[in-house]
C-alpha cells in the first residue's frame, strides 16, 4: 500500500515528529520519500543562512547565466575568494533540513568542476544545477528588495 501526505512547505517539525513516530511503529518495511526540489522559498532561507561571499558567489553564477568562473571570480575577489561559499552553502542547507524547511537528502544546487588547471586542487569553476538558475535569481531578488525596505 502507499499512502502520500502532502503538507505545506515548510512543514511544522511536531509534524516531523509525529511521522517519525508512526513509522517507527509500522517497523523496517516502512520508506519515508520527501521532496528534495529547491523552491524560491527555500533558496532565500538557505541564501539569508550564509555570509556575504556566499551572496557574491551566487550573483557571480546569476551573472554568468549558472557558472560561476574559478580564475575570473578570484581575480576579482581575491585569491581565497571560492574558499568559503561552498562550505557555508553545505552548513547552511544542514541547518536548513534539520530545522525542517527541506530533505537532508536535498542535492546542493552549485557543484564544482575538475581542478583548475592553473592552479593546484583549485577548482576551475562551479555551476548550478540544471533548472535552478530562475528559482536562485528570484531569491537573490526578493533578498534585494527585502535589504532595500529595511535601510
Amino acid at each position: 500500500m502507499k499512502i502520500v501526505i502532502e503538507l505545506p512547505d515548510p512543514a511544522p517539525a511536531s509534524v516531523f515528529a509525529a511521522l517519525a513516530d508512526l513509522m517507527a511503529r509500522i517497523g523496517p518495511g516502512a520508506t519515508v520519500t520527501t521532496d528534495t526540489e529547491w523552491t524560491v522559498d527555500r533558496a532565500v532561507k538557505m541564501l539569508r543562512d550564509t555570509n556575504a561571499r556566499t551572496l557574491l558567489f551566487v550573483e557571480a553564477a546569476i551573472e554568468g547565466e549558472g557558472w560561476v568562473d574559478g580564475p575570473a571570480f578570484r581575480e576579482r575577489w581575491g585569491e581565497t575568494a571560492l574558499r568559503g561559499p561552498s562550505q557555508s552553502i553545505t552548513k547552511a542547507i544542514k541547518r536548513g533540513a534539520e530545522q525542517g524547511h527541506w530533505s537532508p537528502d536535498i542535492t546542493p544546487p552549485f557543484q564544482p568542476t575538475t581542478p583548475d588547471k592553473n592552479g593546484w586542487s583549485k577548482t576551475s569553476g562551479y555551476y548550478l544545477s540544471d533548472g535552478l538558475l530562475s528559482v536562485f535569481t528570484e531569491a537573490m531578488s526578493i533578498l534585494k528588495t527585502e535589504k532595500k525596505g529595511s535601510i
